[in-house]
């Protein structure tokens, strides 16, 4: 199977820092993410203009993918530390784009033992 990617640009409402963006990703949202079946991997680029960030979120497949999306759309009506979260992620910075996809190629150039010199 093939990895399936989202990949969220955020941007910084005004009056908010990016401090409080990056703790409630390594704290809140993180915690909410490894509840959810399928999701591998979470990381977040804070991009050189100091006011959006990258998030991208590794899900083993589509169908991983598909049922976080209805869990983000349906879980704050009844998992009350998910809306939590959600709103405090709101009020802080807002999405600017979202891109989605699978993996069509992923190599490592770190091990380079292989090359002839």
């Amino acid at each position: 199977m093939t990895s399936y990617y989202s990949v969220r640009i955020w941007q910084l409402k005004p009056g908010h820092t990016a401090a409080e963006l990056e703790a409630l990703a390594s704290s809140g949202y993180l915690e909410m993410q490894r509840w959810i079946p399928g999701v591998e991997h979470v990381s977040m680029l804070r991009a050189s203009t100091g006011s959006e960030y990258v998030l991208t979120t590794t899900f083993a497949d589509a169908a991983a993918y598909i049922h976080w999306r209805q869990l983000e759309q349906e879980a704050s009506d009844y998992w009350e530390r998910f809306a939590a979260i959600l709103m405090q992620w709101e009020r802080t910075c807002h999405l600017v784009r979202e891109y989605t996809g699978e993996t069509i190629l992923h190599v490592s150039l770190a091990d380079r033992s292989d090359e002839t010199q």
